[in-house]
């Protein structure tokens, strides 16, 4: 068992540590106290959206299933990003300025993101049969839909109290 991971782990082509590197540091300064940027919440869906659309693009035999079950799972994932965020995170204005207060939910979505893409490629590395199994096919698409609907749900809801903190205040 632990040859096997040993070899996991240094079979895993370097560009993945590097991204692995850069997601948690994008995960720790987007978790921390500061100004929202609605464009660049885009970026780490982004990275995800390719890494997942690629390989189910360029290697899955089922790719019109892969797309279907990837799109449709946008949708739950989406609604669980928005009820996780609205539960989590907090958001206050201060001048002008609407800021996001420190918490590590965005953290932790990546972390799960990132794992999960991983432990699905894994799979792939040891077992390339996969790349034509449909329900592999499948389930990889869903999952990979799923989280992207996460960040989707959290972009969502930050857009819909970014709007609302930026409503004029009428007076009577």
């Amino acid at each position: 068992m632990y040859n096997n991971l040993t070899e996991i782990f240094l079979r895993t082509p370097l560009w993945v540590w590097i991204l692995l590197f850069i997601l948690i540091k994008r995960g720790i300064a987007i978790s921390q106290e500061r100004p929202i940027n609605l464009s660049k919440m885009f970026l780490v869906p982004f990275i995800f959206m390719i890494w997942g659309l690629e390989k189910m693009i360029t290697q899955f035999s089922h790719l019109e299933l892969c797309l279907i079950s990837y799109s449709l799972f946008i949708l739950p994932g989406t609604l669980i990003g928005y009820l996780l965020y609205k539960k989590y995170q907090i958001f206050h204005k201060q001048d002008l300025v609407i800021t996001r207060k420190k918490c590590y939910l965005p953290l932790i979505i990546i972390l799960i993101n990132f794992m999960m893409k991983y432990l699905l490629n894994v799979t792939l590395g040891i077992s390339p049969a996969f790349y034509n199994d449909i329900s592999f096919n499948i389930i990889y698409s869903a999952i990979s839909g799923l989280s992207i609907g996460l960040f989707f749900g959290g972009i969502l809801y930050t857009y819909n109290v970014h709007k609302e903190l930026n409503k004029p205040i009428l007076k009577p």
